[in-house]
């Protein structure tokens, strides 16, 4: 009672004291009692915006054009009426927009980007323990990769940070802060280094860890191959059909440039990766299949630019250098 008392006291509004006193324990006491409270209203506070957030975002996720109808709806309300802008305003803009707005794929685009977003404050909540996310994460992979056609070309807001979209910021969610996970499914090193291949590394589960490997290699190559059109979506006004796609270089301009990039990820990427994995298998305690497969690897690709790197690694990791061994003896003077 003596420490409300004396809190509602100081709170208030008081003349200036004249004499400078330190702080009894008591006092200190009261302080922290006050500070702990506001921390904790302000986290009940976010919590609730998040679960707020989450009810919507899944909701949302029912169908492609639930989705797109929920986007409309974020747009409307971040890059407008917060803008302080008509509703008139809107309209023109979705009349600009119309091309954009009915490509084939983006509402399924959409769906995917929240889905990754609820994982992603899903993943705020276990603060960097993500076992229980693993399989969650490893199956909106597989929904997204096992038919990259449902995109029909519409993949750009999957490769935007979930936190930067306008999903998030129609929500004001975007402060929200996600250590050690990657904010787009499609940055899948990060994805697989940092939630696929921990628990199985620590676990031992080597096989499937090899699994998780060959997945990744796999969407990659589907990455590079099927998803590299650009696309709009996922917040503010994007760009409409065509734009920025190789006008003037004729109809097989953008095809060729695909092209180019897949056979070069086949040519140097591919063997690189493969290289990562059985390196990564050694370390994690497959020596002898890895170390097979390093020597084999090394055969095949003599002439990769990454060829001689790739040797020097295997050394070090089958005959590591000596440590050169402590004096003993200690030096006498003359």
């Amino acid at each position: 009672m003596q420490r409300t008392a004396f809190l509602a006291l100081l709170l208030s509004a008081a003349p200036p004291v004249l004499h400078a006193d330190p702080l009894s324990e008591a006092d200190r006491e009261a302080l922290i009692e006050k500070l702990d409270n506001l921390r904790d209203t302000a986290k009940e506070k976010a919590m609730g915006r998040l679960g707020v957030a989450m009810a919507a975002y899944k909701a949302a996720m029912g169908s492609d054009e639930v989705a797109m109808e929920f986007y409309l709806k974020c747009v409307e309300k971040v890059e407008f009426e917060d803008q302080k802008k008509s509703a008139q305003d809107f309209r023109e803009w979705k009349r600009r927009q119309e091309d954009r707005l009915k490509q084939d794929g983006l509402g399924r685009c959409l769906r995917h980007q929240l889905r990754w977003l609820v994982l992603s404050l899903e993943a705020a909540e276990a603060q960097g323990n993500f076992k229980e996310l693993a399989p969650k994460a490893s199956a909106a992979l597989d929904d997204i990769f096992s038919n990259p056609d449902q995109f029909a070309g519409n993949v750009g807001p999957l490769r935007e940070p979930v936190t930067n979209t306008v999903f998030a910021r129609a929500y004001n969610i975007g402060g929200v802060k996600v250590e050690n996970w990657p904010l787009s499914p499609l940055e899948l090193p990060a994805v697989f280094n940092q939630i696929m291949f921990p628990p199985l590394r620590a676990t031992g589960k080597l096989d499937l860890m090899r699994e998780q490997w060959q997945r990744r290699i796999r969407y990659e190559g589907l990455m590079r191959k099927e998803m590299t059109g650009g696309g709009g979506g996922g917040g503010g006004e994007g760009r409409g059909r065509g734009e920025g796609r190789g006008e003037g270089r004729g109809d097989g301009g953008r095809a060729e440039e695909n092209s180019a990039e897949y056979e070069k990820f086949i040519s140097e990427t591919l063997p690189d990766l493969k290289w990562q994995m059985e390196e990564d298998m050694y370390k994690a305690g497959d020596q002898q299949r890895a170390a097979v497969n390093m020597l084999t690897h090394i055969e095949t690709h003599l002439t990769h630019p990454k060829a001689r790197d790739w040797a020097e690694r295997f050394r070090s990791l089958i005959d590591p250098p000596k440590a050169e061994p402590k004096e003993t003896a200690e030096k006498t003077g003359p």
